[in-house]
């Protein structure tokens, strides 16, 4: 094996530092990315418990409508 010179050195050291700021972007990437399905998923979620709530509110006044017209 070849002695190491000092410019192999700084070379494997820049590529080194290059490698980790690629793999510290990528990670960022990939949180920003979760994070953003999170949101979509979350509101989705709170969109079908206002649709099921709105739902039970219409079926809650039919039925008390109805109650009401029976009672007449």
């Amino acid at each position: 094996m070849a002695t190491q010179t000092k410019a192999d050195r700084q070379r494997a050291a820049k590529k080194a530092a290059a490698t980790r700021q690629k793999n510290e972007a990528a990670s960022a990437l990939d949180q920003a990315t979760s994070t953003a399905k999170g949101a979509v998923t979350g509101l989705g979620n709170a969109g079908k418990l206002v649709g099921t709530a709105a739902f039970k509110a219409g079926k809650s006044v039919v039925n008390l409508a109805a109650a009401a017209g029976r009672r007449s």
